[in-house]
């Protein structure tokens, strides 16, 4: 039986957080076809749990920011 391998994906962009990565930052959020041949697993075998990357995060906020924005001058 293989190992399951538990990390987050991103539920808009569905990259994968590999929290044992020690390169660059910007390569800790992957595919998971990366993620699997980093550490020779099956697709199947690796269960996700949803987040949300930086990237994704940072786009969100600004979105919801220009969104308060539009609000306000609509007033």
């Amino acid at each position: 039986m293989s190992d399951i391998h538990l990390s987050f994906c991103c539920t808009v962009c569905r990259k994968v957080k590999d929290e044992h990565w020690d390169g660059s930052a910007h390569l800790q959020w992957c595919s998971i076809t990366d993620y699997a041949k980093r550490y020779v697993v099956h697709e199947k075998d690796i269960l996700l749990s949803d987040s949300y990357c930086p990237d994704c995060s940072a786009s969100y906020d600004r979105l919801v920011q220009y969104g308060r924005r539009a609000a306000e001058s609509s007033l």
